[in-house]
Order: structure tokens, then C-alpha cells, then sequence
């Protein structure tokens, strides 16, 4: 493997890669720490990490082959495509296939992560996204590597604005109040995503499955940003509907239940009192 341009003390390099490239783009004004660190690997069969955190936001990028990743307590097959991005606190296990190892580019944000340009406008550790188009993640991969690796002053400013487009490319939903900050992001697309599946939504694992992370992760995120439990959030909007249903239709309740994913009338009596303090038998 050849030789990184930049202090090893800085970040862990993964053995059991070749063909592998690296930069780490400086200008005059920059202090000792650094802001972006770029990099292609081409992974063997043995490729393999396992961390319990990593100290900077890092955004690992698939355009070939084949593996496996374990993050945050949910497993995922990996294939072209495939981002995912590990950092402080998030545990993960990432390894490639043998029969079809892994190809891939990573970005390392490390000063930046609290500048106005931070990735967790759109990113955050435990980020997951198995659909970015392997190409653009080709061609946005070596524009970096190689406006990295150039002696252009303007390097370290030219690498982030490419990162900065690759990072709406991977993650092009984030937007207004969402984009302010890592947890914020996922909290906008819980939401989202409740107020379009809520009927089919049956458990917190499930909202956390369609979002591709931990249930525990979810949790984390809602109560960092001060907000009710995801499962609550969820049964609210679950009630909110029923409700409406009740007061403008005719509609057995049994049947309103069973839209909502309540397996039997019991159980969706129990919420439904609990949000609005009477059964919905006496909502009519």
C-alpha cells in the first residue's frame, strides 16, 4: 500500500487494500488540522473494520463489488452504490466479499465538520443510503483525488466545493430547517417519512427500518432534538387520522383499526382513549 500523504496519527488507515490513492489537500492559511482527507481502495477478500466510534465524520462510498456492514445495531448488504457514513459514538462493521471484493472512495471531513460548509447538513454518523448512482460517485470521487493531489493554491477551497456537490448527490433530500445540523437531517426525513407511511408504519422498528438505522439511533436523534419519542410521534398521527375518520364517516371502527395496522380493535381502543381521553365509541 503505498504511502499516505498525511500524518498517520491523523486517521486509521485499513490494511488489505491496494491500487490505493490518498490526499489530503492544504492551503497556506490552514492550520494543523486538516479539513478534507480523500481516498480510493480497491479491498481483498480479508478487508475488514470494526470500530466502536471513529473521531470524524467519515464518508465511505461503493462502486464496485461486494460486502457486508453492521452499523449502529442494523446489518446491511453492500453492493455499488452503497454510502454509508461512520462517527463518534456510532459502532460499525464494514468487510467486502471475497468472491467480489470491494471498490470504493472515502471522504474524512475533519476541521470543517463545525463550519458553515459542514457534511452534517445532509450527513450524519449512522447515515445510510444503499441508491446513489454508482457513476456520479466515480466521477465526483477522482475530481477530488485529483484537484487534491494538484499544487493548485486554491486546492483545500476547490475539494470542498466538489464535496459539497457529491454530498447533494448522495444525500439530495435535506433541506430548509433540516440541513442545520447532523440530527436535525434525520429527524425531518422520520417525519417525513411518518406523515406518508403512517397507516402502514406498524412499530418503532419499522419506522427505523425504512430510514436504515437503529431503532436505538432513531430514539438518540428525537430526544437530542427535544422532541416527543418517534413511536409517539407516530401514534399521534396514527389517532389524529382515526379520528377524523370516525367523526366524518361511517366507517367501522374495527375497520379504521385494521387500516392502521392494529391487529385487533382492543388495542386501538387503548391508544385511541389514551390520546383523547374517551373510547372511540363515544366519538360518534
Amino acid at each position: 500500500m503505498p504511502t499516505p500523504q498525511f500524518p498517520l496519527g491523523k486517521v486509521e488507515i485499513a490494511p488489505h487494500v491496494h491500487n490505493a490513492r490518498y490526499v489530503c489537500p492544504t492551503n497556506a492559511r490552514q492550520s494543523a488540522a486538516f479539513q478534507f482527507i480523500a481516498g480510493y481502495e480497491e479491498c481483498d477478500g480479508r478487508y475488514r473494520i470494526a470500530r466502536h466510534s471513529y473521531p470524524y465524520l467519515i464518508l465511505e462510498m461503493v462502486v464496485g463489488g461486494e460486502g457486508s456492514l453492521r452499523i449502529d445495531g442494523a446489518t446491511h448488504a453492500v453492493e455499488a452504490g452503497f454510502c454509508f457514513c461512520g462517527g463518534p459514538d456510532i459502532p460499525y462493521e464494514f468487510s467486502s466479499s471475497s468472491r467480489n471484493p470491494l471498490r470504493k472512495y472515502f471522504l474524512v471531513f475533519g476541521s470543517l465538520q463545525s463550519g458553515n460548509l459542514a457534511p452534517q447538513r445532509r450527513l450524519y454518523p449512522g447515515f445510510t443510503t444503499p441508491h446513489a448512482p454508482a457513476d456520479e460517485l466515480r466521477k465526483w470521487g477522482e475530481l477530488i483525488l485529483a484537484e487534491g493531489a494538484s499544487q493548485s493554491p486554491d486546492a483545500l477551497e476547490n475539494v470542498s466545493a466538489l464535496a459539497s456537490v457529491l454530498v447533494r448527490k448522495i444525500a439530495p433530500d435535506a433541506s430548509g430547517r433540516g440541513a442545520e445540523h447532523s440530527t436535525d437531517a434525520l429527524v425531518v426525513r422520520a417525519l417525513r417519512e411518518i406523515e406518508r407511511n403512517f397507516k402502514s408504519l406498524t412499530s418503532l422498528e419499522s419506522l427505523a427500518t425504512s430510514l436504515s438505522v437503529s431503532s436505538e439511533h432513531l430514539c438518540r436523534v428525537f430526544k437530542a432534538n427535544r422532541k416527543a419519542s418517534p413511536y409517539r410521534i407516530l401514534m399521534r398521527r396514527k389517532m389524529e387520522h382515526a379520528y377524523a375518520q370516525l367523526k366524518m364517516t361511517q366507517t367501522p371502527i374495527q375497520e379504521i383499526a385494521h387500516s392502521l395496522g392494529f391487529s385487533d380493535s382492543f388495542h386501538f381502543s387503548r391508544a385511541f382513549k389514551k390520546r383523547y381521553g374517551i373510547p372511540p365509541s363515544r366519538t360518534r
